[in-house]
């Protein structure tokens, strides 16, 4: 199927949506459908458009309006649409929302750096430093009349295969302080910034219009580039966005049609918070511990998971857990860890239930069947560190009402059932005599044993003593990475032998030695690894969004979708990865938990 790229309108004076023909005759060139996105300003109706676009090319037009950039204007500022700089600035926002790759151009560039928090020039012989060359050129707009220079490491050299690109200078505004998140990686003769790009997502802004360049002609066009050579580099740029929209529209095919399933996110930590809930979440300020952060100044977070964020995502299922820390094994603290899991997990279940039905309860694997079936996002729940469950083998039993499906046995530290990884003592040996009555006890009632966390003697003590497949919610490979939270090779290997399934973690310390910046393509790596050591059908993703979890391209539950896009790069098949995004931990779910 034709992928649909979405080409932002101008605006003109009779209040009409227009778009100069060279744009979507480009899109159309490189075998695109170009769709012309209407200037209005109903977000859910843009919302509504972008949803369903495989690609965005940000067009361009007039000047911005500088409040959107926090600056006053100035006297050389050219007249200004703020209801095109609304619309088109919201077009970013639920382009990033949706994972849609983006083109901006000219001003569409500056619209992409200014929505992500950066700034420009309001009038660059007034404000650029230095001695500016003359950017609005007199020649056809089809006549290059600059050269910029491109960066040999960047993604735009490997799109246009040119150091030196020849190119046309339509404007008196550009890009200064650029977006966190972006990088400059192509330079005018005089230094003015002439290319943006997003480090972990595909976005390319470039201030020159290459739709002019692209060797096609039309409308009030008098020629066009004849040399190959100079209209090649600019119409390969409409190429990688349709490609790129090839590789997204795949991506959302795929969720479509298999279960995408986050098998641990630790959301519930942020229900203290009265803001916070399961449909739809604004960014709040937050007590710096509760982010891992030092200090006594709040700071500002945004919730990654709800089911806003997993609709647009496309991710059906996510288990949220009662995350309860490890504290002292007396009999009066293991009763107020129990009491804090039950309330946490009540907590939740009444949002569920007050939320008009924008997200359901999942019990069983036929609840989640039936959820796909209306697109409803599904929460599980979970608990991390079988602390909560004190010294009473009942409290199983109670959690299982509640409709907890998984329990990490242990945490950070060790509890009365096993020994853990870190912060260990090695109080049991391994797993308890009271472990082992417990892992009997989940066997029974069709509770799923995670072994994340758990030392390696209570690991294999686990594996010994279960009767059913355990998991691993949310682990990565030691050969990878030596850290002691992380699965051997033998480890992993056990958890396939059994049936069960490892589910990577996208937590930075687990993914990527330190120094290193954790993106999607060390997840990836430890995903390939499994794969080659046990096969395809025993990994998966388990995020810790809201828990530490977050990585390069793949910050938060609506940005899952960009391993999917990852994993399509690296030639994995459609079964394989719907294996991996949920298929995996669900077949071991409908095992044991029916």
């Amino acid at each position: 199927m034709a992928v649909l790229i979405g080409i932002s309108a101008n605006y003109d004076d009779l209040h009409r949506s227009t778009l100069v023909e060279n744009y979507y005759q480009s899109v159309l060139a490189v075998g695109g459908v170009p769709i012309i996105i209407p200037v209005v300003n109903d977000l859910a109706m843009l919302d509504f458009i972008v949803e369903k676009l495989d690609g965005i090319i940000l067009s361009g037009g007039g000047d911005l309006n500088s409040k959107y950039f926090g600056q006053e204007p100035i006297a050389e500022s050219g007249e200004s649409c703020d209801f095109r700089d609304e619309y088109d600035l919201s077009l970013v926002r639920l382009a990033k929302d949706y994972q849609v790759p983006i083109l901006g151009i000219c001003r569409g560039m500056q619209v992409l750096n200014i929505a992500f928090g950066g700034d420009i020039y309001q009038d660059i012989k007034t404000q650029y430093y230095g001695n500016p060359l003359d950017h609005s050129q007199k020649e056809a707009r089809y006549i290059p009349t600059q050269r910029v220079k491109i960066h040999f490491d960047s993604l735009l050299y490997s799109i246009v295969k040119e150091e030196h690109l020849s190119v046309n200078s339509i404007h008196h505004q550009a890009v200064c302080n650029i977006a966190k998140g972006f990088r400059t990686v192509a330079f005018a003769e005089d230094g003015l910034c002439e290319a943006i790009e997003a480090i972990s997502y595909p976005m390319i802004g470039v201030q020159w219009h290459p739709e002019h360049l692209s060797g096609i002609s039309f409308g009030q066009e008098e020629g066009r580039v004849e040399d190959k050579d100079i209209y090649m580099p600019h119409l390969n740029l409409f190429r990688w966005l349709v490609c790129e929209a090839e590789i997204h529209q795949k991506a959302k095919n795929i969720h479509r049609r298999t279960f995408v399933v986050d098998s641990h996110c630790d959301t519930p930590m942020f229900f203290a918070y009265p803001e916070v809930n399961v449909v739809d979440n604004d960014k709040i300020f937050v007590s710096p511990s509760d982010v891992d952060m030092e200090g006594n100044e709040p700071v500002c977070y945004e919730v990654k998971v709800d089911a806003k964020k997993m609709k647009q995502g496309k991710v059906d299922a996510v288990f949220e857990v009662a995350y309860i820390p490890q504290g002292n094994l007396d009999l009066l603290s293991h009763q107020k860890a129990t009491q804090k899991a039950i309330d946490i997990i009540n907590k939740v279940s009444k949002q569920i239930l007050s939320s008009g039905r924008k997200v359901v309860l999942g019990r069983s694997y036929k609840d989640l069947e039936k959820a796909k079936t209306t697109d409803t996002p599904t929460i599980f729940f979970g608990i991390e560190n079988g602390y909560a469950l004190g010294n009473d083998i009942d409290n199983i039993q109670c959690f299982y009402d509640m409709g907890v499906r998984y329990i990490t046995l242990c945490h950070n530290g060790d509890n009365l059932i096993c020994d853990s990884a870190m912060s260990s003592k090695q109080k049991n040996d391994g797993l308890s005599d009271f472990g082992k009555t417990v892992v009997c006890k989940l066997n029974e009632l069709g509770v799923l044993i995670d072994i994340s966390h758990a030392g390696e003697k209570s690991f294999w003590d686990i594996i010994a003593t279960s009767s059913k497949p355990v998991v691993a919610t949310h682990s990565c490979c030691r050969a990878l990475r030596n850290h002691p939270r992380n699965l051997t090779d033998e480890q992993i290997k056990a958890i396939a032998d059994g049936g069960g399934v490892v589910q990577v973690c996208l937590y930075k310390h687990f993914l990527a030695d330190v120094g290193q910046e954790a993106s999607i393509t060390h997840a990836v790596e430890h995903i390939k690894h499994i794969k080659s050591l046990v096969g395809v059908d025993y990994v998966g993703v388990g995020s810790d969004f809201d828990g530490g979890g977050e990585i390069l391209g793949c910050v938060a539950e609506n940005e899952i979708i960009n391993i999917t896009k990852a994993l399509i790069k690296e030639g994995f098949e459609e079964e394989d990865i719907s294996k991996i995004l949920g298929g995996n931990f669900m077949r071991v779910f409908k095992e044991v938990c029916g």
